[in-house]
């Protein structure tokens, strides 16, 4: 849902800490740093700019994709606190390798701009329930130094309101000990919010319940279906891509049947045209097309949605099995302004060094993950390079292993 003509709410950073290959304390920044190259593909938000993609890459096997997933991870346990079984252990995934770690708390927070105000809020885990989980927020101002404000504060299952939130004091209380309900397994925002038609907190889980995951080797049967199966202005977006993409793909075809369960399900077929007789087309089934074709049908309907409502999409591998330039047109519609009118994020991994230059992104948007022998991985970006110039050539400098997070090769 996106909040109106003077609202917005974006992802300003994520910071995570004993997640899969991440033992130390990781952050993705979305904040733009006083680089001054491409300030128009920036977002202006109070005088705050904020970075509407973020490209990762690294080695394989090196944390890239763990990145993405542990923001995953975090969205994923919020929505699902309100339905958690309390008799079963929490799905922690903390850092393998050390005892220390796997027996710790794992940590996830994050930082996001909503109504001319940062709201900063995040919990620590294990298997056996949350010890911490905080909420505060401040002005959201470049200009003037904000004072930060308590909304909740939480140690095991003592819980600390601000004086202006009694409502969500007394609706946390429901789940309390005075009701005999153990609420070490249940976090205060989701259960809270559930609760509220509006305020805060409900605007803070619907960002969150937005957000989408895309695994670039999954294909999505159920593919944002609502897009194509209807004749709508999203669709027509869709289709105007597609006849760039392929010329010859018309369209698609959804039908629905019932299988033998009396479940709906759908087949779907790309329409092409047929040579012998231009009043007819051909369908072909949509998993016997090219692998690049059925990518552009796996994310285009979502990456439309997510420019339409606003919010943050993650996508894996976003450059593999697309041309180049079509790679780099789906990254460009998000630093458009004219387009990205809902202030959008995207952020993605890559092999592909394509884009990883000056003239098509800033330094704070290309980020690397390198793992070291203890299995440990690290996420940096090119603004920490400091003598680094925004003339460089940044990917030759990659690629001969300057900036690090390549394979490792024999000496």
């Amino acid at each position: 849902m996106f909040l109106g003509d003077r609202c917005y709410i974006m992802l300003l950073q994520f910071k995570f800490k004993n997640h899969k290959c991440f033992f130390d304390e990781t952050i993705l920044d979305l904040m733009a740093t006083k680089e001054k190259r491409h300030m128009n593909s920036t977002i202006d938000i109070n005088g705050n700019k904020i970075l509407p993609v973020i490209e990762i890459h690294g080695a394989n096997a090196s944390g890239k994709s763990s990145t993405l997933e542990a923001l995953r991870f975090m969205f994923e346990i919020i929505k699902m606190s309100s339905r958690v079984d309390i008799n079963k252990s929490l799905p922690a995934v903390p850092f393998a390798f050390s005892d220390i770690a796997k027996n710790g708390n794992s940590e996830y927070e994050i930082s996001i701009a909503l109504n001319d105000y940062e709201y900063r809020y995040g919990f620590s885990m294990n298997k056996n329930g949350f010890d911490e989980e905080w909420l505060y927020m401040k002005k959201f101002s470049s200009t003037t130094k904000a004072t930060q404000k308590v909304i909740f504060e939480r140690v095991k299952n003592k819980v600390d309101f601000g004086k202006a939130y009694g409502k969500y004091k007394k609706t946390w209380e429901l789940f309390g000990d005075n009701n005999n309900l153990n609420t070490n397994k249940l976090l205060i925002l989701s259960n809270v919010a559930i609760k509220e038609e509006k305020g805060i907190l409900r605007d803070i889980y619907n960002y969150i319940n937005k957000f989408v995951f895309r695994i670039e080797s999954v294909f999505q049967q159920k593919i944002s279906l609502d897009i194509l199966s209807q004749n709508n202005l999203l669709y027509q977006k869709f289709q105007k891509i597609i006849n760039e993409f392929d010329p010859c793909l018309l369209g698609i075809q959804i039908d629905e049947f019932d299988d033998d369960s009396g479940n709906k399900t759908y087949n779907i077929s790309a329409v092409h045209k047929n040579i012998d007789n231009n009043d007819n087309t051909t369908l072909i089934p949509l998993l016997r097309e090219s692998d690049g074709t059925v990518k552009i049908f796996n994310i285009m309907p979502i990456i439309l949605i997510n420019l339409e409502i606003g919010g943050l999409l993650c996508i894996d591998e976003l450059d593999v099995k697309l041309h180049p330039l079509l790679y780099k047109k789906i990254v460009n519609i998000y630093k458009d302004k004219n387009i990205n009118k809902n202030n959008a994020q995207l952020i993605y991994t890559a092999h592909s060094t394509f884009l990883f230059n000056s003239n098509d992104l800033r330094r704070d948007q290309l980020y690397l993950v390198e793992k070291d022998s203890l299995g440990k991985s690290r996420l940096y970006s090119l603004s920490e390079f400091r003598n680094l110039r925004v003339d460089a050539d940044y990917e030759k400098k990659y690629l001969t292993g300057q900036f690090g997070a390549i394979p490792y090769e024999d000496e």
